[in-house]
C-alpha cells in the first residue's frame, strides 16, 4: 500500500490520534489503495481489475446484509431460480432438476404471512458439477408456462450458521482476506463461457454492464448514501432476501426495495426496456371498455402495482377486446343449432369420389401421385406448416414437445427427425431434376410459452442442416381464461390468465403473421400441415401432395383405419352434407359398430382423424373471408387464479373455469364436398402420436420409439437384409436415419447384410 503525506496548512489545528485509532483505520480494507505498475502485463492488469470488481460486489453484499462480512465465500452448489409460476411447487422443481444430480434441498420461497409463492427458489445440489450442468441446461426453460431464469446463488443469508462456519474461510481457518472474491470472479467466468448471449432482456439489464444507483439505506439506526453496484440479477436476489429475513428488515424497508428495483428498471418487459405506466387518459379509456363489458375486476390490484407491473398489465389488457371475449364465450357455452332440420344430424361416409387409400390403391396410382408431387417440390411450389405450440408437460418435460427425445439410439428430437425428412425430400427432388438448392420452406407455429425456447433450440442445432432463411418460426394467438361465471381470470395481480387458442388458431396466426406473404413471394401453391407429436409423419409427402393436387381440392386430410368400434378417436365423414370431424362422444354405439355394406369386415365409419392436412394456397388466401365465422370450444380446466376479493392465490382441486380454443378442422364444413378429399394411410407407417408419459403403455415415448424401430426393421428386411437381436421388443428394431431414406427407398446397399439390433443406419456403407 502506498503512503501519501500532505503538509498541513499554516495554522491548522491537527487533532491527536491514538495508536488504537490508527490500527482501526488500517483494518478497513475498503480504503486500501492498490498500485498498478503501468508496465505490467495486460493480463495482470485485467486480473487486478476483476479482483477489484469482485471485491466491490462482496462489499456490497456485506453492506446490505446478505453477507456477515465480505470475506464469506458463497456456495458453489446452490442455484437461484426466479420468474417461477406462482403454482410451481417444491416437488415440481425437485422432479425437473433432479435429472442433473442429487438434490439436498429445494425450496420455493413464500411470503411469511400469506404463504404465497414469491416466484423464486433455491436448489442445493450435492456437488458443484451437477449445479453447473443445471445452470447451463435450464436457462430460459419453460416450467408451468413461465420461462425461468437461473443463476448461481450469490447470497448466503438463507443458509444455516453451520454451513457458514464450515465454508467461511475466516471462521474455519481464522484467516483474513477476501474469501469470497475468487468465487465471484469464477461465476463471471462461467457466464463468459456460456455460448448463449446474455442479453438479460427479461430483467431490463443488458449484458454485463453494471448499473450504479444511489440507494438510501438504513444501517444501525442511521441513514447513509451507499453506492450499490448491481451486476445482472444478483441485486434482485439480494432485494428479495432482505424482504424475507427478519433480521434485515430493520435495515431496509419494503418501500426502499421497491424504489431500488424501479431505479434499476428490473422489469419483465419483453423488450427489455424500462416499462412506463400508461397515461391517465389511456388508462381511463381502457377501464371504461372493461366496465362496459362487466369485466373491470381485472383492475382490482392495479393501483397498488409497481410502475413496471402496471405497464405489463395494461399492455395485456389493451390487447384484449372484452366485449368480443364475452360474445365468443357465450357462443361457446351455448352453441347455435346446426343448419338443417332442428335436432337432426345426418352422418354418412365421404363419397368415393373424395376418397383414396394407400392400402387398396393400385401401385401405379400411388407412383403417379408420388412423381407428380415430387415435381411440385422441384418447382418450388410446396411448403410445410408445423403446429408445435404444445409443451411436453404430460411427458415430464417443460420444454416444447418438439424438443423431446423419445429414446432412439440416435437420441434425435422430434424436431430433428422432421427437419431431416424435409432435407431428404429436397435431396430426392434435386436428384430427380438435376437442379440444385431446391427448398421446401418450413413454417413452425409455436405458442407464447414455446416460441423462444423453440427459436433457441433451432439456433443451437443450426436448424438441423436446413437454411435459416427457409425456416420461419411464428406464434399462434392466446385467449384469456374465463371463470365458470364468465369473468376473466387473473394469474397474478399483474397478469391475466391466458392460454393458447388451440390448433385452430393456425388460421388467425397465418392471417396476422408474415407467413402468407413469404409463401406468396416464393410461389407456394401447396401446403402440408401437421402436428409435432407424430414421430412417423411423412413431412411434405409427395404422394399426399400429388393426390390432393390431382383432385384440385382446397383441403385434403390423411386418415388411418379405426382399430375397433370403441377406439376413442374423431372421425372424418360427411355431416349434414358437409365434410366434418365428429368426435367419438358424439356417436352412439350403433353408429360406431355399423359395418361397411361393400366390405362387411370393415367398419362403416372408420376414417380416424390424425391432424395431417393439405391446403391449397388459394384457399389460405381467403382466410379473411371466413376466419371470424369459426366457432370456439370449451375446455373445462382447473385454472389457478388470484381471488380479486382477498388477493390470495387459489389452486382449485376441481375445474373452476374454461379455456377457449378452436380446432383446425372447424373450417371443414365451410367447403363443398367437391373441394375436400381424404387419403387413408397405413397406421404403422404414418401415425404414432406422443401423448402420455413414459410407462403408460400407449402413445408414450416407448411406443413412439418402438414404431420407428419397427418401421426401420421392415425397410431393411424389404431391402434384402436380415436383422438379429437378443433383446426385448424395444431393442430388436433398427433406426434408419431420414438422411438415408425418406420412405424405405435407397437401402439396396444393405442387401445380404446381417444387422444386429438395436442399430442405427446413418449413412450408406
Amino acid at each position: 500500500m502506498s503512503k501519501i503525506e500532505i503538509e498541513d496548512e499554516a495554522g491548522a489545528n491537527r487533532p491527536a490520534i491514538s495508536a488504537d485509532d490508527n490500527d482501526a483505520v488500517a483494518e478497513i480494507g475498503q480504503g486500501h489503495v492498490d498500485v498498478v505498475d503501468e508496465a505490467a502485463e495486460e493480463a495482470a492488469r485485467e486480473q487486478l481489475r476483476r479482483e477489484r470488481e469482485a471485491r466491490a460486489q462482496a462489499l456490497t453484499l456485506e453492506i446490505v446484509g446478505d453477507l456477515p462480512y465480505a470475506e464469506v465465500k458463497p456456495p458453489e452448489n446452490v442455484l437461484f431460480v426466479c420468474k417461477l409460476n406462482p403454482v410451481t411447487e417444491d416437488e415440481d422443481l425437485d422432479l425437473i432438476f433432479s435429472r442433473f444430480g442429487k438434490i439436498i434441498s429445494c425450496e420455493v420461497i413464500r411470503d411469511k404471512r400469506t404463504k404465497d409463492s414469491l416466484q423464486y427458489a433455491f436448489i442445493e445440489f450435492e456437488n458443484q458439477k451437477d449445479c453447473e450442468q443445471a445452470y447451463f441446461k435450464m436457462q430460459g426453460v419453460l416450467i408451468d408456462d413461465h420461462r425461468i431464469h437461473v443463476d448461481f446463488s450469490q447470497s448466503v443469508s438463507r443458509l444455516s450458521d453451520t454451513w457458514r462456519s464450515a465454508t467461511n474461510s475466516k471462521r474455519a481457518k481464522q484467516e483474513g482476506g477476501f474469501g469470497g472474491i475468487a468465487h465471484l470472479e469464477k461465476k463471471r467466468q462461467y457466464r463468459a463461457a456460456d455460448p448463449k448471449p446474455d442479453t438479460r432482456k427479461s430483467d431490463g439489464i443488458h449484458g454485463e454492464a453494471d448499473t450504479k444507483i444511489l440507494s438510501e439505506t438504513v444501517l444501525q439506526g442511521g441513514t447513509q448514501e451507499v453506492e450499490v453496484v448491481a451486476p445482472g440479477t444478483s441485486i434482485i436476489e439480494d432485494a428479495m432476501h432482505r424482504l424475507l429475513d427478519e433480521h434485515v428488515m430493520t435495515a431496509m424497508d419494503v418501500g426502499s426495495i421497491e424504489g431500488l428495483l424501479d431505479k434499476l428498471n428490473l422489469t419483465s418487459h419483453e423488450d427489455g426496456v424500462p416499462a412506463e405506466a400508461p397515461s391517465e387518459e389511456d388508462l381511463k379509456n381502457l377501464r371504461e371498455k372493461y366496465i362496459k363489458a362487466d369485466q373491470d375486476q381485472v383492475f382490482a390490484f392495479y393501483d397498488d402495482l409497481s410502475t413496471a407491473d402496471k405497464a405489463i398489465l395494461y399492455e395485456r389488457l389493451a390487447s384484449i377486446n372484452p366485449i368480443h371475449i364475452n360474445e365468443i364465450t357465450e357462443r361457446a357455452l351455448n352453441p347455435p343449432e346446426p343448419s338443417g332440420i332442428k335436432g337432426e344430424t345426418k352422418l354418412e361416409p365421404l363419397p368415393e369420389s373424395a376418397l383414396a387409400s394407400i392400402l387398396d390403391s393400385k401401385p401405379e396410382d400411388i407412383n403417379s401421385w408420388y412423381e407428380s408431387g415430387l415435381d411440385l417440390v422441384v418447382e418450388g411450389k410446396v411448403a410445410v406448416v408445423l403446429m408445435a405450440g404444445g409443451q411436453g408437460t404430460r411427458l415430464g418435460s417443460s420444454a416444447p414437445k418438439g424438443c423431446f427425445n423419445i429414446g432412439l439410439p440416435s437420441e434425435k428430437s422430434l424436431f430433428q427427425i422432421q427437419a431431416e425428412r424435409i432435407w431428404k425430400i429436397q435431396q430426392l427432388a434435386e436428384k430427380k431434376s438435376g437442379k440444385k438448392n431446391i427448398v421446401v420452406p418450413w413454417y413452425v407455429m409455436t405458442s407464447g410459452p414455446t416460441r423462444k425456447p423453440t427459436e433457441q433450440f433451432f439456433e443451437e442445432h443450426k436448424y438441423f442442416g436446413l437454411g435459416k432463411d427457409d425456416v420461419t418460426i411464428f406464434e399462434q394467438g392466446i385467449l384469456p381464461c374465463i371463470s365458470n361465471d364468465g369473468k376473466i381470470l387473473l394469474e397474478s395481480k399483474s397478469k391475466v390468465a391466458v392460454a393458447p387458442d388451440g390448433n385452430g388458431g393456425i388460421y388467425q396466426a397465418l392471417l396476422t403473421s408474415n407467413v402468407r406473404t413469404d409463401m406468396r413471394k416464393r410461389g407456394i401453391q401447396h401446403i402440408h400441415a401437421y402436428c409435432v407429436d407424430n414421430c412417423l409423419v411423412k413431412v411434405a409427402d409427395p404422394v399426399f401432395i400429388g393426390f390432393a393436387a390431382s383432385k384440385e381440392v382446397d383441403i385434403a386430410t390423411k386418415v388411418v383405419r379405426k382399430r375397433n368400434a370403441k377406439e376413442p378417436v374423431g372421425l372424418i365423414l360427411c355431416k349434414n352434407g358437409k365434410p366434418d370431424v365428429v368426435e367419438y362422444s358424439e356417436i352412439d354405439s350403433a353408429t360406431a359398430e355399423a359395418k361397411d355394406s361393400k366390405q362387411p369386415d370393415l367398419l362403416k365409419y372408420r376414417a380416424a382423424n390424425i391432424v395431417n392436412h393439405y391446403y391449397s394456397f388459394k384457399f389460405l388466401e381467403s382466410i379473411e373471408e371466413w376466419v371470424h365465422k369459426l366457432p370456439h370450444h370449451v375446455a373445462r380446466k382447473k385454472i389457478p387464479y388470484i381471488d380479486t376479493e382477498t388477493g390470495e392465490t387459489v389452486k382449485p382441486d376441481k375445474p373452476n373455469g374454461i379455456k377457449l380454443e378452436q380446432f383446425v378442422f372447424d373450417v371443414f364444413p365451410m367447403l363443398s364436398l367437391d373441394k375436400f378429399a381424404s387419403m387413408e394411410v397405413k397406421r404403422e407407417d404414418e401415425f404414432s402420436p406422443l401423448k402420455n408419459a413414459k410407462g403408460t403403455g400407449e402413445d408414450d415415448p416407448d411406443s413412439s420409439k418402438k414404431d420407428i424401430l419397427d418401421q426401420g426393421k421392415r425397410w431393411i428386411q424389404s431391402a434384402g437384409a436380415t436383422v438379429t437381436s437378443e433383446g426385448g421388443p424395444l431393442s430388436d428394431g433398427v433406426e434408419v436415419s431420414p438422411l438415408v431414406s425418406y420412405g424405405g427407398e435407397g437401402l439396396d446397399f444393405l442387401k445380404g447384410k446381417d444387422i444386429k439390433a438395436p442399430a442405427v443406419i446413418e449413412k450408406e456403407e
